[in-house]
Parts: C-alpha cells; structure tokens; sequence
C-alpha cells in the first residue's frame, strides 16, 4: 500500500472514531429544564418544597414468588371483582332489588298521574320524550295558531324569566318543555307543588318550535291570564290606554311594558291590532301580560262600555287630516293641541290616552271619540328635522309625564296633612 493511501486510511478511521455532536439538540433538550432549589453545603437548613417521589420497596420474598402468584392486571382483577359481587347476590337479595325498582316505577307514575312536581327527594319530576313525540308537536301547534290559543286559553312564553314572572303573578302554569335541566333549577324556588307537566326533548325540538336565532331551551305554556287573576304588586294609576291600530307586534310589546312601568290601570286594544299573545309581542313586553289587564278586538261601538265615567281623553298626535265616509274633511280644529307636560293631569278625575300605529296611524273613531267628549291632542316637542318617535317611546314619554305629575301631587296633599296634623 502507497502512503498516499495509508494517510487515506488513518484520516477515515480517525473521522469515524470522533464522538459528533450535536449542540443544538443537546442545548434544546436540556434547556428548559430548571432546578427548583440549589443546596449550598454552607446554608442554614431550610425548608424546600421538592416534591418526594414514591420509593417503592421490592421485597426479596415478592421477587422470589412464581409467575402464578402474581397480581393481576387492573382491568382483569376489577371483572373478578364483579364477578364475585355478582355471585354474591343471592335470589333473596335479587327479590328485593326488583321489587325496590318497581315500586320506584309505581310510585313515579303516580305522581305523573297527579301532576305531583317533587318527588320524595325534592327533585322535579319530568318525563322524558323521544323525536317527533305527537304530544309537544300538537300543543305547540295550537299555541301557534290564534284561533287555538283562544279556543284552548293557553299561551306559550319562552325563556325561564317570562316563566318566572308569570309564576310571580300567581297565573297558572300548565306545561314546561326543556331540554337542559340546569333550566329547571332557576324555576325551582316558584314552582308549586302540584299541577304542572315537565317534558324533556332534545334541543332540535326546541330550536324547531322556537322564533328566536339562539333558543333559551325551555318554554312554558300558562293559562291565559284574565283580570280577575292578575296579581298587582302596587296600586296602579288613573290612567288607561287605547292602542288605535298597533300592527307591528315589537311596538305593542313596548307599549304594554311602558304601561306596566308607568302604572296603568288597564290597556285596551281595538280591532285592527296586532294579537296580544303573538309569541314577538309577548317577548318584547317581558312579562307585562302577567301583570296588566289587556282587554283586546274591542269595537268602537263598545269602546264608551269600556271607559270609566268621568275620563278625559287624550291623543298622542300632532296632525289630525282625514275625510270621513261622507267625503268631507274632518275638522281638526275641534281638538286643540298642547305640549304634554302643560296639562295639569292631577286636576282631572280619570286619563285615557290613545295612540296609534306608525303605519295606519289615529283613526277616525279615535278624533271623533275625543271630540265627543271634549278631549285634546298632546304634542310632543322635538328638534328640527325629526317629524315623529317610535310609538312605544312616545307612549313611554307621556304616560311617565303623567305619573310624574300625580306622584308629586300626592306626596304634597300627605306632606301638608302630616305638617296639619303636628300643628
């Protein structure tokens, strides 16, 4: 061999002998690594919070005992387990397993059959209900029809806060569908003992039936309230309301909860508005059907039986332009327009205010109505440019006007009554 050739060799032998390292892997590999605590020999001892790992002792005698007497592994010894638990029940034991279990099934259709609400452990006692059960697809079918919830007198409310306001105004709740029970628990302190069905159905059924994008998950099906039912929580004002062809049913909803807010007495709707229990309406008044009495498809006919004696009325409008049926132009001028807050309301026995939609607007009835008896139109003043508000604002405007006035009244005739009779 040439020498050129033995150098060849010793450099390859001496490049496949030398260790290679990789310094980046090494460093990427330990570098995140850190200690909790470095013990210096000449520290003061203190105390460390190193965790301790479990040392396990391997005795001599375990190491020496045959295969055969090994444990098990874990998912083997658990089926002995159970097959020995099993082997121990005897016929017995059996007898009174199945009897136990019959009598819970006895007793919870029991308390199905008398509309029981908590069973003996205090938990609420519902049904559970398969796809497509014929039951909620023929009550919610009829809660969507306005002929049927007047036929049946039920109405549907979603959401557990309308539940739970109607149950706070005592009304009478019939059906709860569900299909989450942590709904149930915030219904829990207002539900009764008795009288109410709890079905469970999966969240499609809900998603279905309901007229929202996102569904709360639980609907409730109440008696439909009447005014003998209504549960007041305060004394209401001497104030009523006209809705005069209220069609969109967002704008009656807001109507009916600013009367609740401003204490009305009652609200009556004529033919021509949008129904009262329509699912929108009664999710955009947020529990003011609970609470109000609304008398609704009243014709004008019937209005006077409707209004108290000695009432002054009110129209919630600037502009009265129309012809009647005989082709002459209604007179305006018979009912003088004032700004809101200029009439003197605690002077006046009773006050009906009338309003009227954005679309079709006050009626004639309406005008010849107020005419009849002497009433006036109310303005609301507002910055150039702007010709009318929402309906539901204006309302809201005027009747907390109202109150505003009557409060202020009252509390001077008790001041002056308590100054009285301290002198």
């Amino acid at each position: 061999m040439s020498l050129k050739g033995c150098n060849r060799l010793l450099l390859q032998t001496l490049l496949n002998s030398r260790p290679v390292l990789n310094s980046g892997r090494t460093y990427g590999r330990w570098s995140h690594r850190k200690p909790a605590k470095v013990l210096l020999p000449f520290e003061p001892p203190s105390k460390v919070g190193l965790k301790k790992e479990n040392v396990i002792d391997l005795d001599a005698e375990v190491l020496n005992k045959p295969q055969d007497s090994q444990a098990a592994p874990k998912g083997l010894k658990q089926t002995i387990i159970e097959e020995e638990k099993v082997s121990d029940i005897t016929p017995e034991k059996a007898k009174d397993i199945k009897a136990k279990r019959e009598d819970k099934l006895k007793k919870r259709k029991f308390y199905l059959s008398q509309l029981k609400v908590f069973d003996d452990n205090n938990e609420i006692i519902y049904e559970k209900c398969k796809d497509n059960d014929g039951r909620i697809s023929n009550l919610l079918t009829n809660l969507k029809s306005k002929k049927d919830r007047i036929r049946t007198k039920q109405v549907m409310v979603e959401g557990w806060r309308l539940i739970v306001d109607g149950l706070e105004a005592k009304c009478s709740l019939k059906y709860v569908i569900f299909s989450r029970t942590d709904e149930l628990n915030n219904l829990r302190p207002f539900l009764p003992r008795t009288g109410v069905k709890f079905f469970k159905v999966p969240y499609k059924e809900i998603e279905l039936w309901s007229d929202v994008e996102t569904p709360s998950g639980i609907f409730g099906v109440f008696e439909m309230p009447t005014q003998e039912k209504i549960k007041r929580l305060s004394k209401p004002l001497p104030l009523d309301l006209i809705c005069d062809n209220i069609r969109i049913p967002g704008n009656l909803g807001a109507i009916l909860r600013a009367a609740v807010g401003a204490g009305c007495d009652k609200v009556l709707l004529t033919k021509g508005c949008v129904d009262v229990w329509d699912p929108k309406v009664i999710r955009s008044a947020a529990g003011a059907h609970f609470r109000l009495p609304v008398n609704y498809s009243i014709d004008w006919e019937e209005m006077p039986r409707h209004l108290e004696e000695n009432t002054s009325i009110f129209i919630a409008d600037s502009n009265a332009q129309m012809d009647d049926e005989t082709g002459d132009q209604f007179d305006s001028t018979q009912i003088p327009v004032l700004p809101y807050y200029s009439v003197q309301y605690p002077s006046l026995n009773h006050i009906t205010l009338i309003v009227g939609g954005e679309t079709e607007g006050i009626s004639e009835e309406s005008y010849r109505l107020a005419a009849s008896k002497n009433g006036m139109r109310l303005n609301i003043p507002m910055a150039k440019g702007v010709d009318s508000l929402n309906t539901g604002m204006a309302t809201a405007i005027i009747a907390f006007e109202i109150r505003k006035q009557l409060i202020q009244a009252w509390t001077k005739i008790k001041l002056d009554r308590q100054i009285a009779q301290a002198t």
